[in-house]
């Protein structure tokens, strides 16, 4: 991946971020596991393709900056900082990782994020994964098995106002998260069916790539607005086509040809604003470069 500085950043800004981005063969990091199946094979397919600006990877140095801090502490006895670890399986790929703290007991992972991440529990599931493929990194170097794993949460968007008023807002700029990382041979299966489907994705062309689905693609859904005909506010929105049609045909009864019902689509945000390999998916081509040069 080649990162771009077209608003004359700092250079050094460039430098430290390149080196998050040097991929080898069948060795995947943790957080690359986890990625949509189509974002992990495009990803690898066009590494030496993909551009990404430097202005889009600020929040990534924000957390950066945090273990940096983390590595210039005084360690306790069997305590480790930002340990880098990798175990290659018998199938010949690689899992790394950087663990951000571990030690007997507990394997913390350090996370920038904003207030509704906790809110809607929305990286829960991931974060729980990261923590259990860690945890393995770190049996592999020791024999050791923590079975407890935490994230701790710090909040970049955190409001105090908020925090006082809003009963399930976070009330402090940090909190902690914790997960129950289950067994070692739970988690090698988890992981070895990660490597069995990026060798079923190494097999398929691009079009064959199974779909993002809409929450990977931070897709919220079509919606159909009920709204006065010529006004832009709807007078309700629904879900589903058929509430649409229901609340039309009561409006009618009152109100005959002033209303009418607008489909929604849903924004793919994730495609159109935050992924680095949308010009190499066909999906993204398909729905929004239609009749450009491909």
């Amino acid at each position: 991946m080649k990162i771009t500085n077209l608003h004359n950043m700092p250079d050094m800004l460039v430098r430290a971020v390149e080196r998050e981005y040097i991929y080898r063969d069948k060795r995947y990091s943790i957080t690359s596991l986890l990625e949509p199946q189509r974002i992990i094979a495009l990803k690898r397919r066009y590494n030496d393709q993909i551009e990404q600006d430097i202005t889009d990877c600020m929040f990534m140095l924000l957390g950066t900056k945090t273990h940096f801090e983390l590595e210039n502490i005084e360690l306790k006895e069997n305590e480790f900082v930002e340990d880098h670890l990798e175990y290659t399986f018998e199938n010949g790929y690689t899992l790394s990782g950087i663990i951000d703290h571990y030690d007997d007991k507990y394997l913390d992972d350090y996370k920038t994020c904003k207030a509704y991440s906790l809110i809607f529990k929305s990286d829960y599931d991931k974060w729980k994964k990261q923590l259990q493929m860690g945890s393995y990194l770190a049996y592999k170097k020791d024999g050791k098995w923590r079975k407890k794993g935490r994230i701790v949460a710090l909040i970049k968007d955190w409001n105090r106002l908020d925090a006082q008023s809003k009963s399930d807002y976070p009330k402090y700029p940090c909190q902690v998260i914790n997960f129950d990382l289950g067994t070692p041979k739970q988690v090698e299966k988890m992981i070895l069916e990660k490597f069995d489907m990026v060798i079923e994705l190494e097999q398929m062309s691009d079009e064959e790539l199974p779909l993002c689905t809409a929450e990977e693609r931070f897709n919220k859904g079509t919606t159909w607005a009920v709204k006065k005909k010529k006004n832009k506010k709807a007078s309700k929105v629904h879900d589903s086509e058929e509430e649409a049609k229901k609340h039309l045909e009561n409006l009618e009864k009152d109100y005959p040809n002033e209303y009418e019902i607008e489909k929604r689509e849903g924004q793919n945000l994730r495609c159109e604003c935050y992924c680095n390999v949308n010009m190499f998916c066909s999906y993204y081509k398909s729905k929004y470069m239609k009749g450009e040069e491909k």
